[in-house]
């Protein structure tokens, strides 16, 4: 059965690259374009893995992340692993993000990307 991966990302165009790679690679991606829509998909589908844009519109992926780990706390569910992408590599959200999950800056190579993805599922 194929690992299901939730994509958070407000840029389309990256949303869309990683759901093709996650594809390639035999995953079952569910893609979210707002924290509020992926909290949401996190509410009603389990999930063995979510990737993770930072800085969004709205409500960031941080702060999103935090939300959904402490709803699968609340309802007994498993952690899960995180990896967040990030075009800012000096922001004091990216230092939130540092002691909840693996950051990848980018732009990223898709299959040192993939690698990353591999390790944690």
């Amino acid at each position: 059965m194929a690992k299901k991966i939730l994509v958070l990302d407000d840029d389309p165009l990256v949303l869309r690259s990683i759901e093709m790679a996650l594809k390639r690679d035999q995953y079952d991606s569910v893609c979210a374009s707002t924290a509020e829509e992926a909290i949401e998909k996190a509410q009603k589908q389990d999930f063995d893995l979510i990737i993770s844009d930072i800085r969004m519109s709205g409500k960031n992926g941080v702060d999103a992340m935090n939300e959904i780990r402490a709803m699968f706390k609340k309802d007994g569910k498993k952690d899960i692993p995180i990896i967040f992408i990030t075009g800012f590599s000096h922001d004091a959200v990216l230092m939130n993000a540092e002691g909840i999950g693996e950051i990848i800056l980018k732009p990223f190579d898709l299959n040192r990307f993939l690698m990353t993805v591999r390790e944690y599922l």
